[in-house]
């Protein structure tokens, strides 16, 4: 099992499921051992979804959501033609 160092630096990968399955079960098992940990996550993971209701009751304005897209577009391209 990991410690609460590691699980702490793996708690944002792991609230946007960007770890491996096996690091996944390692912080899970850590957090239903850990009660400062799991703490820690419960408040990462609240902080993240209070953002992202706030975040969507706002708008970018057109011209950076036009220079955000251009510029994704690009990227694209560019990957593309490696």
């Amino acid at each position: 099992m990991i410690n609460c160092t590691s699980c702490i630096q793996a708690l944002h990968q792991y609230i946007d499921r960007e770890l491996s399955d096996e690091d996944i079960v390692q912080v899970k098992e850590h957090l239903d051992a850990c009660r400062g940990c799991l703490h820690q996550f419960q408040f990462e993971a609240s902080l993240r979804r209070l953002v992202r209701v706030r975040c969507q009751q706002l708008q970018a304005p057109e011209s950076l959501r036009a220079k955000i897209e251009a510029r994704l577009a690009s990227e694209r391209r560019r990957f593309l033609n490696k």
